[in-house]
This record gives C-alpha cells, sequence and structure tokens, in this order.
C-alpha cells in the first residue's frame, strides 16, 4: 500500500467516525434537553422539599448518553419531524460534524487543564500537622472556602484562618462529600457537558447539581457526626461572611466546597433546609439509592432493545453501471442476486426483467452485496463483484462471479466502535 493511499484511507476513516460520532451525540444532546427540562420542573414543584428526591433527579442524564441510536429517530414520524434535521446536516455539511467534535474536544482539554491546575496547586501545598480525617488534608494560606478534590485520592484542604471551634464540622462535611461519591458525580457531569455540549442547559444546571450535592452532603454530615442544626448553620454563615466578595481559588470548580461561591438567595435557602432538617431514616435512603440504581439501568437496557447494534447487517445488493457511472438498481429480496463466502451468482433472465436498459450497457456491471451499517445511512465493508454487460446480454441463466471481501482494516475498527 502507498504512503497515498493509505492516507487517504485514514482520511476517509476519520471523517466516517467524525460524521457517526456527531450525528450519534447530536441525537443525545437533542434528548437531554428534553431530559433536563423534566429535572428542572421535578426538583422545582413536587420533589421540592425533598433533599435526596432532588439529588437523585439527575441519574436521569445518565440513560441520555445511549440515546444516539434509537430507532424512533428515524423509523416514525414523530421522530423523524424532530430529530431529522440534524441528520441531515451531518451528513450534507460535515464541517458542522467536525466543528462538534472540535469545540467538545477543547472543552474537554479545558477541564482537564482546569483540574491538573488545582492538583498542582493541592499538591504544593503543606499538610496539616495534626490527624483529624482518614483522608489527607493540606492547608492553605488566605480566606477561602475549604474544598475536596481529588477522585482517586481524594484530599480535603482548609484555610490557615480556620476557628478550631469549626475546623472538625468543616473536615466532616468534605469527608461526607468524599464518601458519597460527590467528587465522582461531579467528574460524570463534567464527560457528560464534553459528550453533549451543545446543550447549553447542561453547563447552567452544573450550578444547580452542586445545590443538590450540597443539601444532601449538610442532611447526611448533621446526622452521621450528631450536630446541631443551629451549630451547623453559624458556621456555615460564619464562613459565607467570611467569604464575602472574595474571588475564589481558580480551578476550584473542579471540587466541592462547604460554602462555595453562590448568591445570598441560594445561602438564605439553604440555612433555612439546616434549620428545618429532621432526621431521616437511613435503611429508606439506601433502598431508595438501589431502587434508583436499579431504574436508571433498566432505563439503560431499555434503550438498547430500541436502538441499532452495534453494526448490522445490510441485506441489500446494489447493481452498479461503470459506464453511466451510477446505480440501476437495488435488489432487496436477492430476486436477482446471491452470494456465498466465495461467489456472487446473478439471475440474468431477472436482471433483465427488472432492469431492460442493462442490455444497452458496454462496460462492466458492479455488484455490492452484503456489508453493515452503524445507523442507517452510515455503514460500508461491501463485497464486489462485476461481470461484463455482454455476458449478462448473452445469458439467461444463472451466472456467477468472484466475491472480493470489502471487509478491510479500517472497517473492522469501525464495526467495533
Amino acid at each position: 500500500m502507498s504512503l497515498q493511499m493509505f492516507l487517504h484511507e485514514l482520511y476517509e476513516f476519520f471523517r466516517f467516525v467524525c460524521v457517526y460520532y456527531a450525528t450519534i451525540l447530536g441525537f443525545c444532546a437533542l434528548m437531554s434537553v428534553i431530559v433536563i427540562g423534566i429535572i428542572m420542573l421535578l426538583r422545582s414543584t413536587l420533589l421540592s422539599k425533598s433533599i435526596f428526591g432532588k439529588a437523585a433527579l439527575w441519574a436521569l442524564m445518565i440513560p441520555c448518553l445511549f440515546c444516539g441510536k434509537l430507532h424512533f429517530y428515524v423509523e416514525s414520524k414523530l421522530g423523524v419531524k424532530l430529530f431529522y434535521w440534524w441528520y441531515a446536516i451531518c451528513g450534507r455539511w460535515q464541517i458542522i460534524s467536525l466543528m462538534y467534535m472540535l469545540v467538545g474536544i477543547s472543552l474537554g482539554v479545558w477541564l482537564i487543564l482546569r483540574r491538573r491546575k488545582l492538583h498542582r496547586l493541592v499538591r504544593d501545598l503543606d499538610d496539616y500537622k495534626e490527624n483529624i480525617s482518614r483522608f489527607k488534608v493540606k492547608i492553605i494560606d488566605g480566606d477561602v472556602s475549604s474544598f475536596c478534590t481529588g477522585c482517586m485520592k481524594p484530599v480535603i484542604v482548609i484555610p490557615s484562618r480556620l476557628e478550631n471551634a469549626q475546623l472538625q464540622t468543616i473536615v466532616k462535611h468534605e469527608e461526607t462529600h468524599i464518601m458519597l461519591g460527590h467528587l465522582w458525580i461531579q467528574l460524570l457531569w463534567e464527560i457528560i457537558r464534553v459528550l453533549l455540549w451543545p446543550n447549553v442547559l447542561l453547563h447552567i444546571g452544573e450550578r444547580y447539581l452542586k445545590r443538590d450535592l450540597e443539601d444532601v452532603c449538610d442532611a447526611v454530615t448533621m446526622q452521621r457526626n450528631d450536630i446541631g442544626a443551629i451549630q451547623y448553620g453559624e458556621i456555615l454563615l460564619d464562613n459565607a461572611k467570611r467569604l464575602s466578595g472574595i474571588r475564589g481559588i481558580s480551578g476550584a470548580g473542579s471540587g466541592l466546597s462547604f460554602s462555595w461561591d453562590d448568591n445570598y438567595k441560594v445561602l438564605q435557602k439553604r440555612l433555612g433546609r439546616i434549620m428545618q432538617h429532621r432526621k431521616y431514616n437511613r435503611s429508606v435512603i439506601v433502598m431508595g439509592t438501589l431502587l434508583s440504581i436499579v431504574l436508571v439501568l433498566s432505563m439503560i437496557i431499555g434503550i438498547k432493545t430500541i436502538s441499532y447494534a452495534r453494526y448490522n447487517p445490510m441485506n441489500l445488493t446494489g447493481i452498479f453501471s461503470e459506464e453511466k457511472m451510477e446505480i440501476l438498481a437495488y435488489d432487496r429480496d436477492e430476486s436477482i442476486v446471491t452470494y456465498d463466502d466465495e461467489f456472487i451468482y446473478i439471475d440474468c433472465a431477472e436482471l433483465k426483467h427488472q432492469c431492460p436498459e442493462i442490455v444497452n450497457e458496454e462496460k462492466d456491471i458492479y455488484f455490492s452485496v452484503g456489508g453493515y451499517y452503524k445507523f442507517p445511512g452510515m455503514g460500508g465493508g461491501s463485497d464486489i463483484g462485476w461481470v461484463n454487460a455482454q455476458t449478462i446480454a448473452d445469458n439467461d441463466g444463472v451466472i456467477k462471479t468472484e466475491k472480493y471481501s470489502g471487509i478491510d482494516f479500517w472497517n473492522r475498527i469501525i464495526m467495533w466502535l
């Protein structure tokens, strides 16, 4: 294989991958607009008083990542009306697909760099001298909010000016964030933002997600450590006053903090929920969490059953004229063409019956059989055979021609994707 041919095949491979992923991720993004709208509606109405219920709602975003290949988009009238326009845009103006991928990659790189910047800052901080937590605790100079960061190796960062009376409560709060997996939830949300970036509501919604996680953390911290609502609320208010008007640490958005940068009304509502705190039944919360996980997994399995597979056999034969450089006919029921592992068989009489103009052809007739599609209109790998047009004109029986496989290295990668 020449270098020029290799580069051409590499270009075609990336072009296909770009259009394919932009199409299905775009479908996911469109579906996520509906889902996040439902989440925002429910958290402000039916579940506005349920701290754990509001937090659980955000799990509904996970199934959106699996909605890219639903039959609904191309096999129903409603789906075609609502979603087909995106499919058409990606196929016709492939620069749009490239832009989708480039913006997503750029956003991902920015979020990674933001995390690395925070990681470097935390790494260079001094360790807290006393053993006050099961996790590593670092100390930072200045008036900043305490926060935790790091999914694999969690670290709690506390300000040097923090009063000793408040220290234990704030550290317990950050420990709760870590133990409840909130840092992993935030990482997952950033991944969703990168993949489905055109949905502006996802970027706006991050603030609301953090608020709901903070409410859960407040409730769990108070109950686990037997901290009174008044004491806890006073500590939060004191820290909010101390940090008022002070700019936060660059990159700290990648972590979760005790009193983070939010507006006064939100802080007031949070304090109100803290003062109204009532002990919850831990068994009920655990069962509700397990039920939520089962529900999300069931939704994903259900979505997969009504979606196109990773690759699907293409039971279609194309008959192509070399002279006219166009497709003469399609054989969808194997009435004209059949094939096995080695040969393609052509019923000349039936071909001339369905496509009488073929007797006027002078060059070769090509037959593409089999192949695959990942989504309707997106596939390849068809096997190829050809016969001289005169041979078809002179025969009324079944003739055969050698079949050449269309599944090459690049197609195998695409089928695996």
